[in-house]
C-alpha cells in the first residue's frame, strides 16, 4: 500500500459506518445524503471518473483521485474498490491531511 496511514484511516472509517462503496451506492448517497469526501482510485475506468468528479463539482463535495481499486479494497475488507464516499467530516479531515499533496479537486 502506498499510504499506510491513510488506507489505516478508511479501515477505521468503515468500522465505524462512516463510509459506503461502490459506484451505486456512492451516487445513491451523492443524490440524497451528506457527503464530505469521494475517493476515487487512480484505475478506476475514465468514464466513470469523469462521472463522479462531476457529480461531486456538482454538489460541491471535495473528491481525491488516490490509490488503486485493490489498496482501497484491501483497506475496507474487500477485494477491489474503485469509489469510496466519506460521511464523516472527522474522517474527511483525517484523510486529507493522510493524502497531502495528492490529487483533491471540488474544492
Amino acid at each position: 500500500m502506498r499510504n499506510d496511514r491513510f488506507h489505516s484511516i478508511l479501515g477505521l472509517a468503515k468500522k465505524a459506518g462512516k463510509l459506503v462503496s461502490g459506484s451505486y451506492s456512492v451516487e445513491k448517497y451523492l443524490k440524497t445524503r451528506k457527503v464530505f469526501l469521494v475517493v476515487i482510485a487512480e484505475d478506476f475506468s475514465k468514464r466513470s471518473s469523469e462521472k463522479f468528479i462531476k457529480l461531486c463539482e456538482d454538489k460541491k463535495v471535495p473528491y481525491l483521485v488516490y490509490s488503486n481499486k485493490q489498496d482501497l479494497g484491501r483497506a475496507i475488507g474487500r477485494e477491489i474498490v474503485g469509489i469510496i464516499a466519506i460521511t464523516d467530516e472527522g474522517f474527511m479531515k483525517l484523510l486529507k491531511e493522510a493524502a497531502k499533496g495528492e490529487n483533491y479537486g471540488g474544492e
